[in-house]
């Protein structure tokens, strides 16, 4: 028996006068990736994401880095986001719900996630350096929540222990990645169904 599955894939452009952002995905990947935002740590963390989830990412970022990263950042959640959730389509036949704990060295990260169509942030995280690779930390929590907001995804992580911020920063990434391989992955025996009792996965349904 042969399943035909629509092509999962999907462009978002984001221009102001604070960014100029173009991001392609496609949630059926490899995990290839070509991130370039001007923020070599976050292209980095954003290559994990890529990595780990399998969705192919290609980001070009030119922000106004002279400033500071906070709007590359936040912007470049912003349009990955959008893209991801525009690829889900009517997400028909996603599992949507997912949950990992990530190890890293000394530290334990989970991530929990349901593709709800109700954009939602808990962050519980602490980190121990206020700045890393000249990126102020707090910025991460932005691009999280900007993420979760144009995903329309409840997002809830948690750095249960650990000692060093790069640690803590790139297991949060890699823990969302596996959740959101898990949660995007397409049940066979529910494809035909949008996985709620609503019939609907859009807005605040």
């Amino acid at each position: 028996m042969t399943i035909k599955i629509h092509d999962r894939i999907s462009s978002v452009r984001r221009n102001t006068n604070e960014t100029k952002i173009r991001v392609s995905v496609n949630l059926d990947g490899s995990g290839k990736n070509s991130i370039t935002t001007g923020v070599p740590f976050f292209d980095h963390m954003i290559q994990q994401l890529s990595k780990h989830s399998l969705i192919d990412i290609d980001i070009k970022c030119n922000g106004d880095l002279e400033i500071d990263s906070h709007h590359t950042m936040e912007d470049v959640g912003w349009a990955l986001g959008k893209a991801i959730n525009e690829a889900l389509g009517n997400k028909k036949g996603i599992k949507r719900y997912s949950v990992s704990y990530l190890p890293m060295d000394e530290c334990l990260t989970r991530c929990c996630i349901d593709i709800s169509g109700r954009p939602w942030l808990v962050w519980n995280v602490f980190l121990p350096n206020v700045t890393i690779k000249n990126i102020e930390t707090e910025i991460f929590k932005e691009f999280f929540q900007s993420f979760s907001q144009s995903a329309e995804i409840t997002i809830h992580i948690e750095n249960i222990y650990g000692q060093n911020t790069h640690h803590i920063i790139e297991s949060c990434f890699k823990s969302m990645a596996v959740s959101l391989r898990n949660a995007i992955q397409l049940d066979f025996r529910n494809l035909d169904n949008v996985p709620s009792t609503k019939g609907t996965l859009k807005g605040n349904n």
